[in-house]
């Protein structure tokens, strides 16, 4: 089934490019992590329900057939031997068990419904990590292809800009010095290119393995670095806070460590309680001296018995593991506790990330616009003879340093968006709920 979704979802992908929403469905459908996570919790859901039925009667049938070597006999003197018993049995029966008072039954099954809790939670958690991952190498994506973009764009610029001084050196208005600026600007610009092209080909490599796939498999992206999903952002940090509390798996998954660890402790102790059961036995016996056995050669034997078992000595197995137990709950609230602190500061860290990424997208914004203003200008004024080939230079590589830092502060800006609604545990905006 799962094959059967991933197929018609990637066949519903125009030309093969993928929006983040679609990457997103693929890496749910695809990635091991994730599927691995909802198995363990599809095995904890099984066994909550098995351990929700302890209080069911145990029936079990049995059919036997055995064969006694030794028989023993009776020596009367004067009258010969007498055989005590029978060389064949055979036996056909059924047994019922009905738990009546077993403390491990309820202690079973409240840590088994408290193991679910955890295993749920910590599905959704792992899908939201691997969420974050596709948004990362979904936005790494477009932020190589600009960085490319950018680069392919100051060769072509540093290209004409040389032509343009091999014209004008050979029409004598500039000296030979500038021209060698001229071509040692071009040349300098390929090797960023290079670079470029090589970090795109990663990011795609780095994509395909956030989605799951192979990293040779060739999957397009669809969007824009402008492009962000409709996310519902908190408007303070208290409000934050607040939506952390409530959705957050992470906390869920501490809380239900120590619900699970107080449930261990519940168990061990049960082994301490005493258990009342009871049983009954159907069974038909035969016994012959041949095989040749018959209906009317079975006796029926009807039992019924009430017990009390009441442990007194395990070989301190049961001592051993109650103390486990509460070690292992005093460990589980130390790690609960520190998983509470590294989420709080997660959201903090994230909420500040995410107010200086706004300003630095702000900011570089309007630096591109003045930047493309200033670039226009030296062009025009170098081709008038205004100012000199390395004020232009200059004039460009500002304009490629202005679009590269606003390239850079969109990604943190995407980036940091995803990780904030990670923190709070809220991801409606990428995932399909």
């Amino acid at each position: 089934m799962r094959e059967l979704l991933l197929a018609a979802l990637l066949l519903s992908v125009p030309a093969g490019a993928v929006t983040l929403q679609e990457a997103v469905d693929i890496a749910l459908l695809n990635r091991g992590d994730v599927e691995s996570a909802r198995m363990a919790y599809s095995s904890a859901e099984w066994d909550s329900r098995n351990a929700d039925l302890w209080f069911l009667p145990q029936v079990t049938g049995q059919l036997a057939f055995s064969k006694n070597f030794d028989v023993q006999e009776l020596t009367i003197p004067g009258m010969g031997s007498i055989p005590m018993g029978s060389e064949y049995t055979s036996l056909a029966g059924i047994s019922v068990s009905v738990p009546v008072f077993v403390a491990q039954g309820p202690a079973g099954s409240r840590l088994a419904s408290r193991a679910e809790d955890l295993s749920l939670h910590q599905s959704r958690a792992a899908e939201m990590d691997a969420v974050v991952q596709v948004v990362q190498a979904f936005y790494g994506v477009l932020l190589a292809s600009e960085m490319m973009d950018v680069s392919r764009e100051a060769l072509l610029i540093a290209e004409e800009g040389f032509r343009l001084a091999e014209l004008k050196y050979a029409a004598g208005t500039i000296s030979r010095f500038e021209l060698l600026q001229s071509r040692v600007a071009w040349e300098n610009r390929q090797p960023d290119l290079i670079s470029a092209e090589n970090a795109l080909e990663n990011a795609y490599a780095g994509f395909s393995v956030a989605l799951g796939q192979e990293s040779d498999d060739a999957i397009q992206i669809e969007g824009s670095l402008d492009d962000r999903p409709d996310l519902l952002m908190p408007a303070t940090l208290e409000e934050a806070m607040a939506m952390m509390q409530e959705n957050s798996p992470d906390l869920k998954v501490a809380r239900s460590m120590q619900l699970v660890s107080e449930a261990g402790v519940d168990m061990a102790r049960s082994s301490f309680m005493p258990q009342l059961v009871f049983q009954t036995d159907l069974n038909y016996q035969a016994a012959r001296n041949d095989m040749d056995f018959e209906m009317d050669d079975y006796e029926r034997n009807l039992t019924a018995s009430v017990a009390l078992q009441v442990p007194l000595f395990n070989g301190f197995s049961d001592i051993s593991g109650f103390n486990s137990a509460r070690a292992e709950r005093t460990a589980a609230r130390a790690s609960a506790r520190s998983m509470r602190q590294a989420t709080e500061l997660s959201l903090v860290s994230a909420w500040n990330d995410l107010q200086a990424a706004r300003e630095n997208a702000d900011a570089t914004c309007s630096t591109v616009e003045q930047a493309m203003e200033g670039a226009e200008i030296a062009s025009v004024s170098y081709e008038a003879g205004m100012i000199t080939r390395l004020e232009m230079d200059q004039a460009f590589l500002a304009l490629t340093t202005a679009r590269t830092n606003h390239a850079s502060a969109l990604y943190s800006l995407r980036i940091a968006e995803a990780e904030l609604m990670r923190a709070l545990g809220t991801m409606e905006g990428y995932l399909n709920d």
